[in-house]
């Protein structure tokens, strides 16, 4: 599939931490033709499996939640929400919404105070989610407590970008696929695991019990990272390639080795700084048992944890055909 168009499809599909079920059966029946087994785990992780010549195993992960909202209270027309994931409450003013109830998908709006009816200080107030409500009367069918929500907001791509909401972290699930589509070419030493992970925005659950599953000799984690946004001069571009993460947190032979490959064969990398937590599943997958040489590389994004993520597709091909040369490549 195109990367665009494949980005575009990965972004409309809903899926907060907790609820990845439609995320992970779409991306399980992509998946399915270019390895030899494709399961879920216990708690909803995808894991496919390319055999490879049996030198050791290499992991890739890439979580496939996103951030979203739980309904807290019903108060007759109106509900409140409970943010899943980090959602500033300053994204949801008048946005629309929808609801996953028992009975179906709603559609909601998180209504927002006239301009008119506000004063001085309600205009400079910055609301909270307990002062933040959903009008319900748009909805045929019962809200509840404990039903979730996302902004109900359509992926585009123009002029060479993706926008959307959820490429945090569909766009590294987009590597993946890609990857696989690249290895159909290759044998490889290396058996592949690719792990589609539940639960990051809510504590990696997902990517410690796949590593813990898989038990890899190598992993490589895949995420976003903040690329340049005004009026902050960062030196991470769209475009650019992918970002490959150096420090403390990262194992620097495994570094060495990839950006040596990258080299090779003319792969764009950009570079960045990681002093202590990465706050990615790089922190949880290298703990697991009794350790895993793990790397961390990321997708520039703009407008994180936004309905308005953007990135390039040629920075989700470029990482795609890395890792496929790293699993032809990499030495044990």
């Amino acid at each position: 599939m195109e990367t665009g168009k494949l980005l575009v499809e990965l972004s409309n599909l809903d899926g907060p931490s907790g609820y990845e079920t439609n995320v992970v059966s779409y991306i399980k029946s992509v998946i399915e033709p270019f390895v030899d087994e494709a399961k879920t785990t216990r708690h909803g992780s995808l894991i496919g499996y390319k055999k490879g010549k049996g030198i050791g195993k290499l992991a890739f992960f890439a979580h496939v939640d996103e951030i979203g909202f739980v309904v807290s209270k019903v108060e007759g027309q109106f509900a409140r929400l409970e943010p899943v994931g980090g959602v500033d409450p300053k994204v949801v003013y008048a946005s629309k919404i929808r609801i996953y109830t028992k009975n179906g998908i709603e559609h909601g709006v998180i209504g927002m105070l006239a301009p008119h009816l506000q004063d001085s200080e309600s205009r400079k107030k910055v609301l909270t989610y307990d002062e933040i409500f959903v009008d319900l009367s748009l909805c045929e069918r019962d809200v509840r407590v404990g039903d979730i929500a996302v902004i109900d907001q359509t992926a585009f791509e123009t002029n060479g970008k993706v926008v959307g909401k959820a490429l945090d972290n569909r766009a590294s699930c987009g590597v993946l696929v890609k990857a696989l589509e690249f290895l159909k070419k290759y044998d490889h030493p290396w058996d592949v695991y690719v792990v589609f992970s539940v639960q990051e925005e809510t504590g990696c659950l997902g990517a410690l019990t796949g590593a813990y599953e898989i038990n890899p000799d190598v992993a490589i984690v895949m995420d976003v990272t903040f690329a340049s946004e005004p009026p902050f001069s960062d030196h991470i571009e769209l475009g650019k390639g992918p970002v490959i993460g150096l420090g403390p947190v990262v194992d620097r032979n495994l570094v060495q080795k990839v950006i040596e490959i990258a080299k090779k064969h003319n792969v764009s990398l950009q570079e960045e700084a990681v002093g202590g937590r990465s706050g990615t599943e790089t922190d949880f997958v290298q703990l697991v048992r009794n350790g895993v040489r793990t790397s961390l590389i990321s997708i520039p994004l703009k407008y994180m944890h936004t309905p308005v993520e953007m990135v390039d597709p040629h920075d989700v091909e470029e990482l795609a055909r890395l890792l496929s040369l790293v699993a032809v490549e990499l030495e044990v």
